[in-house]
């Protein structure tokens, strides 16, 4: 008996023993798996909080969170609701499984929400998903400090009958909502739901979704200071190309502006003594046609002059001065004439007296553009002369500051002749530059420079107004030519075209409009 005694109460302690050691490998192994479990959401957490930090565009991070976390909690939908500036809101992000609605398709048709759910519900959602409760509270208790709201089960919350409504237009039955705040401002929501069932959710989850909150408005606020970095770049790259402009434009003017004063100087200069002479020509041809007609007189009356005079006579070859004098002053009217056209043009092109918007005649300004580079025109090394053919319309006094318009037709015109030029020594047809002025209507005219030369390349012509670009050889260009022309078609409210086929030649166009009111 004692030994039955014995044996029964050693194999109470081993059976003792036996579930003491069962229980603690259970501890052990729920240990384990709950390490596990950490281990593996401390590890997606890692991942995704990389993933929000190595994208910089918040639409993408928005969507990897919302997959990942509903991934990670094997949750039935995960959001990202936005509050505006009236605390008004809209989901911007989603990730849902499969067999639920997406919630940003039914926040985007207003009009199928009123076909589904009651007017307090459209109330609340209409096509922005409005919450009435946070609008009117500024955020309710997430604009109050708290850091999140868990429901296991919606029916058992004590909602009111309306939210209830929306909570089943959301397919809703428990959730986990954070918030999202970004520089200390509360910038919108993180939510999980389960809609399938309630759901006692865990520690590790309502952790999870708080450091992902976290993370996002870290994100929120990087994002804003690169936007921030890249508008004041931006800002930064477009003040300094207006420098550059600005730039460019005061040295050309300043040239140019150095250049009228010196061709207006030179022109009234000039201008004194040829008025002189050409004052003096006419007397000058009387007295000399006077002289003439005395002289027939005297050989009229005295045909027998002394024989030392009549030697003298013929020594002068008399009768040819008589005939070549009257020749004479006609040439010297000629060249006075020819002088005081280009004083003239001088003056028309500097237009120093006309520093503001004026009425002016556009071919008037082509003309004296043209006389000053008749000379260009004629044959050189090449040995071809440049036919100049000129067709203009009827135009209109246009409103514009002349002396500026002037120096475009000046750059256009012996753009055309530089590259004519050029051309000339790698073909033997002929250069041709053709200038048309027509109207296109009762406000606005066109001035046409075409030349049939070699074309601009197509990969220049994107360039073509830039400031120093230039497709000239080294040395025999600036490139501010066109960049200049450009700026001030633009200044006039007008535009400067430009249009070539490589081997047919380039028309440049100027169009203007008549008044500067009425460019658009």
């Amino acid at each position: 008996q004692q030994v039955q005694g014995l044996n029964a109460s050693l194999e109470r302690q081993v059976e003792e023993r036996t579930q003491e050691v069962k229980h603690r490998s259970e501890q052990l192994e729920r240990s384990n798996t709950e390490l596990e479990r950490l281990v593996e959401r401390q590890t997606m957490f890692v991942q995704i909080v990389a993933k929000i930090r190595d994208s910089l565009d918040i639409e993408t991070i928005f969507r990897t969170t919302t997959e990942a976390v509903q991934h990670l909690l094997n949750t039935d939908r995960v959001v990202i609701y936005r509050f505006e500036a009236d605390w008004s809101g809209e989901f911007v992000a989603e990730s849902v499984a499969k067999g639920w609605d997406a919630l940003l398709e039914k926040q985007l048709d207003n009009s199928a929400s009123r076909d589904n759910i009651s007017d307090c519900t459209v109330k609340k959602l209409g096509c922005r998903s409005v919450d009435t409760y946070l609008q009117d509270t500024q955020g309710g208790h997430y604009g109050q400090g708290s850091t999140q709201r868990v429901v296991k089960d919606v029916y058992e919350a004590g909602f009111s009958p309306c939210y209830l409504e929306v909570l089943e237009f959301y397919q809703a039955r428990a959730y986990v909502i954070v918030p999202i705040v970004q520089s200390e401002k509360l910038w919108g929501l993180l939510a999980a739901y389960q809609n399938s069932g309630p759901r006692n959710w865990e520690d590790l989850d309502i952790a999870l979704m708080q450091q992902i909150g976290l993370q996002l408005g870290v994100a929120l606020q990087q994002a804003e200071y690169l936007s921030e970095i890249r508008n004041q770049s931006k800002q930064l790259a477009n003040t300094l190309e207006e420098l550059k402009q600005t730039q460019t434009q005061l040295i050309q003017s300043e040239k140019m502006s150095s250049l009228g004063q010196l061709v207006a100087g030179i022109a009234h200069e000039v201008n004194n003594p040829i008025n002189f002479i050409y004052g003096n020509l006419a007397p000058l041809q009387e007295y000399t046609q006077t002289l003439l007609e005395l002289l027939q007189s005297y050989q009229h009356h005295y045909p027998d002059p002394m024989p030392a005079l009549r030697e003298q006579l013929q020594e002068s070859d008399l009768s040819y001065i008589q005939a070549d004098v009257p020749k004479l002053c006609a040439s010297m009217r000629i060249g006075v004439d020819r002088i005081r056209s280009i004083v003239l043009s001088l003056r028309n092109f500097s237009r120093l007296d006309e520093s503001e918007v004026k009425l002016v005649d556009l071919q008037e300004g082509l003309e004296s553009t043209l006389l000053i580079l008749q000379h260009r025109l004629k044959p050189a090394t090449s040995g071809t002369a440049i036919r100049l053919e000129k067709h203009y319309g009827k135009l209109p006094p246009i409103e514009c500051y002349a002396g500026q318009l002037n120096q475009v037709f000046m750059n256009l015109i012996s753009n055309a002749i530089d590259e004519l030029q050029a051309a000339a020594i790698e073909r033997d047809a002929s250069s041709v530059i053709t200038i048309s002025t027509s109207c296109i209507d009762q406000d606005w005219v066109a001035v046409s420079i075409k030349d049939n030369g070699r074309g601009i390349p197509e990969r220049a012509e994107a360039k073509l107004f830039d400031p120093f670009f230039t497709t000239k050889p080294v040395g025999q260009g600036t490139g501010l030519g066109l960049s200049i022309s450009y700026q001030i078609v633009k200044k006039h409210q007008g535009h400067l075209l430009c249009q070539s086929q490589p081997g047919k030649g380039t028309e440049f166009v100027v169009k203007l409009p008549v008044r500067q009111a009425a460019a658009p």
